[in-house]
């Protein structure tokens, strides 16, 4: 039995039967929404365990044995592709999945937004569209991530800046007098203290996704959540955190929250233009969650190059490596200039 996202059940790859996914009870969903305290987790070491080891799994139909890479604790058959588990590898985190995100699209569907990410690609080669008819190495893989709320308090020092226009006077090479117009900034030191809330920021706890392609993950539609059940992830790989707890809220805090912090104190400060001289932020209330979500991990070949693309496995999403036509960027540099300066031409010209 694997799991089938069009019909959201497991289906038997024999026979065809399916088996719809029950729906969870309350009490389940509500734990499986439920933000956990960060301070507490880490006073635990949870999210800091050694990294686990490989594993050989044998599979229950055909009795093949197969060898899990580190961090991966689900997958298929090679040889009969039923859905294997790693019970063991599981076992050595600490904190594990309290929520699972299904997958929405299915193969077929992923190929299709695969295809749709390839012709949309306009500075790409011509020659992209033909020669990448299909993907390589397609695989729907559950990966782990955390998501973070947090409250900040931030103490800050800067500069406000107010534009004003200055008219001077002088003579030309002629001595006739000339005015010019010229736009000053006058600034004055500001102090203040602004509050900024963040709330479900998600960080990808893999290595297999590359750092580039993490916006795939989006924003995670909580609503839609489900309690981690092992029939959800029949037929698809699964893995473990690699990114830990407390490395996963650094990187958080750098990539999201400190970017909003200085955003917010922009605002605070005002004026025309804004100077930050000095930011001290402060934490609390940091809660998290840990998820599993769904992906489409493809390869395609371009020349001797291998690249990678990922299809978000709910909303279909697609961020990926390509290839660039600089015959195409010139050209369409070129053609942008041209029509400022044929704008600044016209212009120009007597009414």
């Amino acid at each position: 039995m694997r799991f089938d996202p069009r019909q959201g059940g497991l289906t038997c790859g024999t026979c065809g039967g399916h088996q719809a996914q029950p729906e969870p009870g309350v009490l389940a969903q509500e734990q499986a929404v439920a933000e956990h305290d960060y301070a507490a987790a880490l006073a635990q070491r949870a999210g800091s365990e050694p990294a686990i080891e490989p594993v050989v799994v044998d599979c229950p139909q055909c009795g093949a044995r197969t060898h899990f890479d580190p961090h991966v604790i689900a997958g298929t058959c090679a040889f009969c592709t039923a859905p294997l588990h790693s019970a063991y590898a599981h076992a050595e985190r600490l904190i594990r999945p309290q929520a699972v995100l299904p997958f929405r699209l299915d193969e077929a569907m992923a190929r299709r937004a695969f295809r749709a990410w390839i012709d949309s690609r306009w500075f790409a080669p011509n020659a992209l569209r033909e020669a990448v008819r299909q993907p390589e190495g397609l695989r729907g893989v559950y990966l782990p991530a955390w998501s973070f709320d947090a409250r900040s308090d931030t103490v800050y020092a800067g500069d406000r800046g107010t534009r004003r226009v200055v008219v001077e006077s002088g003579t030309d090479g002629q001595g006739r007098v000339v005015t010019k117009q010229r736009t000053v900034v006058d600034w004055a030191r500001v102090r203040g203290t602004v509050r900024a809330d963040f709330d479900d920021v998600v960080v990808a706890a893999s290595a297999s996704l590359p750092a580039q392609c993490e916006a795939v993950l989006g924003t995670v539609p909580v609503p839609l959540l489900q309690p981690y059940d092992p029939a959800l992830l029949a037929g698809f790989g699964v893995e473990v955190y690699q990114v830990g707890l407390e490395a996963a809220f650094d990187a958080a805090r750098d990539r999201v929250m400190l970017p909003g912090i200085r955003e917010a104190v922009r605002r605070d400060i005002g004026g025309d233009e804004q100077r930050i001289v000095q930011i001290s932020p402060r934490f609390s209330e940091i809660r998290f969650r840990h998820l599993l979500l769904p992906v489409w991990l493809l390869h395609y070949r371009w020349g001797d190059q291998l690249k990678q693309v990922v299809v978000n496995g709910h909303s279909g999403a697609v961020v990926g490596d390509r290839p660039w036509s600089w015959w195409k960027v010139g050209s369409a540099v070129a053609l942008a200039l041209g029509s400022l300066a044929l704008l600044a031409w016209w212009l120009m010209q007597p009414a």
